[in-house]
């Protein structure tokens, strides 16, 4: 019995939680330059579970990729990956170019077809960790934490 509740159970997050192409591509693209690899989380998809049940702050669902070795990729590289890989309907949002060092941050982000939600892909670069991340918010909340309190857009994501 406790066999078939975990078979159903994996059945339905693998349903629930498709995988996008998108955010794939872009980690793939990442993963096969030399000397970088993924990094693994444990109950990552547990976690990711969660935030889809539950919902909060509007975030309807994530992926999350942290990378070691890609302190040797040039930033330009991994604008390039971002600009190819993430895919039709992604738009660059913010681009940050740090002067001083090798951090740079690329925001993309795409509407979805209804309208009501907003999916955003973060890659975050800084020399020595790199970052990737998507997250599938609802538009309102979004607009609406943009609008009254711009500064606890991070301070939310941090949760």
């Amino acid at each position: 019995m406790i066999k078939r509740l975990a078979v159903a159970a994996l059945l339905i997050a693998s349903i629930a939680l498709p995988l996008h192409a998108d955010f794939s591509d872009v980690a793939r693209a990442i993963d096969r330059k030399d000397g970088v690899s993924r990094v693994w989380i444990p109950f990552l998809g547990v976690a990711r579970a969660v935030v889809w049940a539950v919902q909060p702050e509007g975030v309807r669902d994530f992926q999350l990729v942290t990378f070691r070795g890609a302190d040797n990729v040039d930033p330009r590289e991994l604008h390039q990956i971002m600009k190819e890989k993430a895919g039709s309907g992604f738009q660059p949002l913010v681009q940050v170019w740090s002067k001083r060092s090798d951090e740079v941050s690329f925001i993309y982000a795409k509407p979805s077809k209804e309208g009501n939600r907003i999916e955003l892909m973060v890659l975050a670069h800084d020399g020595e960790e790199t970052v990737l991340v998507r997250v599938d918010v609802d538009a309102e909340v979004l607009a609406r934490e943009l609008g009254e309190r711009p500064r606890n857009v991070t301070r939310m994501a941090r949760r």
